[in-house]
């Protein structure tokens, strides 16, 4: 693989637009030409885990108190 390709993260906050995100990840894929399915998996599963983790990292510093069942 000669890069890395950076994928937007879709957050679900303010204006963001579901169909707006998804044109841009086909968009990027298609410029990178990424064409395998198992490639496209791969990085869309990339880009859920990062917005699980930023969404995670965000509410603890929220709730600093917050027990595993809370979470």
């Amino acid at each position: 693989m000669t890069g890395v390709i950076n994928l937007p993260v879709f957050k679900g906050e303010g204006s963001e637009e579901p169909e707006q995100f998804w044109f841009v990840v086909r968009a990027v894929r298609e410029a990178h030409g990424v064409t395998e399915d198992n490639i496209k998996k791969a990085t869309l599963v990339s880009a859920l885990q990062d917005h699980g983790l930023t969404w995670y990292i965000k509410y603890s510093s929220d709730h600093p108190n917050a027990g595993i069942v809370e979470i």
